[in-house]
């Protein structure tokens, strides 16, 4: 029987002293029973826990029962601010919606990465870089690179209704400011430091509202 790594997102209760827990792993989505959890002396709190990394032993059955576990890191810390843990709640949504046909290793290791950047980093920029980023995994390939009308790429409004982009000589409006940030945050492969820094209220805000109109996911 092979380990498994995955990242506790969530669980319920099962029966009267068990759990149903549901993890996010590099081969995808995955949902174990785990008996008698609720008995703390079983000893099975890290693997309960939401955030905890983990590496797992399962049974070969349709619907999984946990053999064995370790914990690899355990990201309670991020429960001690509250700026952080609402952040935390969001990335969660996101993970749970993630497809299932997606490249999960690859989505697996981001996931990580960015969990470990909220504790060294402004939690807003992170789940901004995040939530930007992700979009690819959606399906949904933000219009960055030419305006929508004529083609031209000298871009000065990103319309986030529409999820468009358009130059000076197809609109009147400009935020060229709020476009550069996109398109950084979006193409550019770098340190999270690097990143240019901005008012991150409203640019999140301006993320939901693209996410609700374009991928369906509504970010509370």
């Amino acid at each position: 029987m092979n380990e498994i790594k995955g990242l506790v997102i969530s669980s319920i209760d099962y029966k009267e002293k068990s759990k149903v827990v549901y993890l996010y792993t590099p081969n995808g989505h995955d949902s174990v029973k785990a008996y008698q959890s609720k008995d703390f002396k079983k000893g099975l709190l890290g693997f309960t826990t939401t955030l905890n990394e983990v590496s797992y032993v399962k049974t070969n059955s349709k619907f999984s029962t946990l053999m064995e576990y370790s914990v690899l890191n355990n990201n309670f810390k991020l429960t001690e601010s509250v700026d952080i843990l609402n952040c935390v709640f969001k990335i969660l949504e996101v993970i749970k919606a993630i497809p299932e046909e997606s490249d999960h290793k690859r989505i697996y290791d981001y996931i990580i990465t960015t969990i470990n950047n909220l504790n060294n980093h402004n939690p807003k920029k992170v789940l901004a870089l995040f939530l930007i980023k992700m979009l690819h995994t959606f399906g949904v390939t933000p219009n960055l690179k030419h305006c929508i009308k004529c083609g031209s790429t000298n871009i000065q409004f990103l319309s986030i209704s529409h999820g468009e982009c358009y130059c000076g000589s197809c609109t009147s409006y400009n935020n060229i400011d709020k476009y550069k940030i996109w398109y950084e945050y979006y193409y550019d492969k770098k340190n999270t430091e690097m990143y240019s820094e901005v008012d991150y209220d409203n640019l999140l805000n301006d993320i939901y509202s693209y996410y609700s109109n374009h991928v369906h996911i509504n970010i509370k």
